[in-house]
């Protein structure tokens, strides 16, 4: 009884860190969807490097490309739900289920809320050389033109919804070109190779602020602080697009709650740091706190917003 009593004295004197030091026990890995310098990529790297003094193991980042990110969250939806695997989204996530005829997960059940990041602007750009200094010179030469213009991004389900309401608005021909990565297409758009592309602000502030890209507008509701001089679509009479790129962790759906929670409170950590919250904001991220819970119901209605896009387009992938 003695000893008993001793070790229950024992435990009760540990730290709450300490008794929780099952979990984990080898190195989280955070799963994206898409190819390095993208803003899923930056977003993911800037958090991950610093969890490892707040969870005592390491956060390891791996790109899972192909099939507009698909690929990445069927290996998150099929893991071992034990907390060790998570996945950083990104709108395109959303997309998905009303755009492909056949997933190999469900996007609703399969999956649970981790944290959310935040969300920032996406920018339509054009190449330095490009004729057109506005959204309306834009779409007049579209609309005059024999061949559809050229844009392109990170995959279809990363392309649909900006592009989709840009044809219903300004009635707008376009041709697509599918990338691995956003960097990738605007490697070709600095080169004059594609009209266009609606990016977000994380992946080309810095050619913008280098003059190799010019901003025409942004899908934010209000003007990007990065771009004070660049109006709103709303602004300029295309209201439907109106919505920021928002980005956000999931885990598979079974994983513990305990694992979830500690992830959440630690990359929020991370996030409040001062040498990462300002670092993020620069890049055009904007912070929006949410409980796991707010997050999960926030994902939810992303998904049945998103999802109706190609649906209301009649736009499938088989």
């Amino acid at each position: 009884m003695r000893a008993t009593r001793r070790a229950v004295l024992g435990a009760a004197l540990l730290p709450l860190p300490a008794l929780a030091q099952a979990w984990p026990d080898r190195p989280v890995t955070l799963m994206v969807g898409y190819g390095a310098g993208g803003a899923t990529d930056i977003i993911a790297r800037t958090l991950a490097e610093r969890m490892q003094p707040l969870i005592g193991q390491p956060v390891v980042v791996q790109n899972v490309t192909g099939a507009g990110g698909t690929i990445a969250s069927d290996r998150t939806a099929k893991a071992a739900p034990d907390g060790y695997t998570i996945l950083l989204i990104a709108n395109a996530h959303a997309v998905a289920p009303g755009l492909y005829a056949r997933l190999p997960y469900d996007t609703v059940a399969d999956f649970a809320p981790v944290y959310f990041a935040g969300h920032s602007a996406n920018v339509l750009v054009v190449p330095e050389a490009s004729p057109d200094r506005d959204l309306a010179e834009l779409a007049a030469r579209g609309r005059a033109a024999r061949q559809p213009l050229q844009t392109g991004s990170a995959a279809l389900a990363g392309w649909q919804p900006a592009h989709q309401i840009m044809k219903e608005a300004l009635g707008l021909p376009m041709e697509h070109v599918p990338y691995r990565s956003g960097p990738q297409g605007q490697t070709d758009l600095i080169a004059g190779r594609l009209d266009f592309m609606v990016s977000n602000v994380l992946e080309v502030i810095e050619h913008v602020r280098s003059g190799r890209l010019r901003a025409l507008a942004v899908t934010s509701p209000t003007r990007s602080p990065l771009l004070p001089d660049v109006p709103t679509f709303f602004e300029l009479g295309v209201p439907a697009l109106q919505a920021d790129s928002w980005f956000g962790m999931i885990a598979p759906k079974a994983a513990p709650g305990p694992a979830l929670d500690r992830l959440h409170d630690g990359f929020a950590q991370v996030g409040a740091m001062p040498e990462v919250g300002p670092k993020l904001r620069d890049l055009g991220l904007i912070a929006a706190p949410m409980s796991r819970s707010e997050w999960g119901a926030f994902y939810l209605a992303q998904v049945e917003q998103w999802s109706a896009v190609p649906r209301r387009a009649g736009i499938r992938i088989e």
